[in-house]
């Protein structure tokens, strides 16, 4: 597999989210592919009741590779729980479920006897043990207790080693978090992390082993700073994550390593061992290639914003291919006008790959186009000229993502993870690709109130074709 030196999506998990709340009712797809977009590969939702661990299970059956499940009842229900417990075992069997809860103990809304709390607590922790599934844990103000029924339960069979489950939005100190580590259990950190108003909790998190914590969001509440007051989603996981790092002095990517290791232990999944998406994908008379899922821009207008993929075909890649799986995925070529490197990434980050199959597309006689932002090169810290050159005879055509005039505007529209730097950058791999001989058509989204005239102009003086993009909002 081709390491790319430029990673802007590194692989996150949010731990505790309520995906079936009615703030996300006909958005989920759109919601899931934001995430991915921030980086965030799988999402668990939680159930708090029966109705919501029903909706939890269906959730994760619509879209098994991007969302979990867990069932259980939280304290607020208890006294629900004798009639319900037969249901919330059999839910707890389907193949989507990771997790038994939000199950605990609330001592601040006390909407059920403690006593109560406490003994459907003990038996669903019991339940949770003996069928090797995790406890997703809620508590407030009741810190003590739960560590004592955390003790309680600590010698039962069931799970072979920790994690045995995780404090979900930890609100304790320092001292009930170490005692809940020894006992085998994680520290959920969520959006509190952030807020400009939470130093304790900040030092909390910072003296506390990253190899104890994983990420969530608890999507739709409690949104992270600067989106405070205003809707959850776990694409927000990754401003936990980028804090989290910058507490314990890591990169992101190393804080997103450790933490998605530990919930990926905690919920016993499995790393991919497939690419989850389609690698090729014909439309119309072409051959589209899925090399990538990463990108270098985070467009306005990009289709993966809204959606997991075309045409009924997944695209978001759970890992990427090598140049050996889309060759084997193509076939033969010839029925195909032409072979088209787009998925839904930019593949110019992966040009190894792109050079190796391209190659063997023109040993076979096929049409090679690249669609790309033009913005690899400055990701990938080498010149415009010196990735083109490695192109030259084997790409027939470069389609290049303009879409704007000038630096402001791109920006706006685009928004380049190389910041003010892209668009002349853009400019540079264009003006590099017709000097070397390619055929280069530029491209623009024919957004509303977006004049197009001047991007036309621009690309005329760089020397490039020019054809204009539907939008399509949806």
């Amino acid at each position: 597999m081709d390491k790319s030196t430029f990673d802007p999506t590194p692989a996150l998990v949010d731990t505790h989210a309520h995906l079936d709340d009615a703030r996300f009712e006909g958005r989920t797809e759109a919601v899931l592919a934001r995430a991915r977009a921030a980086g965030v590969h799988r999402v668990v939702t939680i159930g708090i009741e029966l109705a919501t661990s029903r909706r939890a299970v269906a959730l994760a059956g619509e879209f098994p590779l991007d969302v979990s499940a867990a069932v259980g009842i939280m304290p607020h229900d208890a006294a629900t729980y004798p009639e319900v417990k037969k249901e919330i075992e059999e839910l707890a069997g389907d193949p989507g479920v990771v997790a038994w809860g939000e199950i605990g103990l609330d001592y601040h809304h006390d909407r059920a006897p403690r006593e109560v709390q406490r003994d459907v607590f003990l038996d669903q922790l019991a339940l949770a043990r003996g069928r090797g599934l995790p406890a997703v844990i809620h508590c407030r103000e009741a810190h003590g207790d739960l560590l004592e029924c955390l003790e309680e339960v600590k010698d039962l069979a069931g799970l072979k080693e920790p994690p045995y489950g995780v404090l979900h939005c930890f609100s304790g100190d320092g001292g009930e978090a170490r005692r809940a580590i020894e006992l085998g259990y994680l520290i959920g950190i969520g959006a509190v992390v952030t807020f400009q108003n939470a130093r304790g909790f900040r030092e909390l998190v910072r003296g506390l082993l990253l190899e104890s914590l994983v990420l969530e969001t608890d999507a739709p509440y409690l949104a992270p700073h600067p989106h405070r007051g205003k809707r959850n989603e776990p694409a927000y996981v990754r401003l936990v994550a980028e804090r989290v790092a910058e507490l314990h002095g890591t990169g992101l990517e190393e804080s997103a390593r450790i933490t998605t290791a530990n919930a990926r232990r905690l919920f016993r999944l499995e790393e991919p061992t497939d690419f989850g998406a389609a690698l090729v994908y014909p439309l119309g008379r072409n051959l589209y290639l899925n090399p990538t899922s990463r990108c270098t821009n985070d467009c306005t207008f990009c289709v993966r914003r809204h959606k997991l993929g075309l045409g009924g075909r997944r695209l978001w890649l759970d890992r990427e291919p090598a140049a050996g799986d889309i060759i084997g995925a193509i076939g033969d070529p010839s029925p195909y006008n032409e072979i088209v490197f787009c998925g839904f990434g930019e593949p110019l980050l992966r040009p190894e790959v792109v050079v190796e199959v391209a190659r063997r597309l023109k040993g076979q006689g096929a049409r090679v186009r690249v669609n790309t932002n033009g913005t690899a090169h400055l990701a990938r810290k080498v010149s415009a000229a010196a990735l083109l050159r490695g192109l030259q005879g084997l790409v027939d055509e470069l389609s290049v993502s303009l879409n704007a005039a000038d630096t402001e505007e791109y920006g706006k529209l685009c928004r380049p993870g190389e910041g003010d730097a892209a668009f002349p950058a853009v400019l540079d791999f264009i003006r590099a690709a017709v000097a070397l001989g390619f055929e280069v058509t530029c491209s623009a989204v024919a957004l509303p109130g977006l004049d197009l005239a001047p991007i036309e102009d621009l690309a005329a003086e760089l020397g490039a074709g020019f054809r204009t993009r539907a939008y399509r909002p949806d």
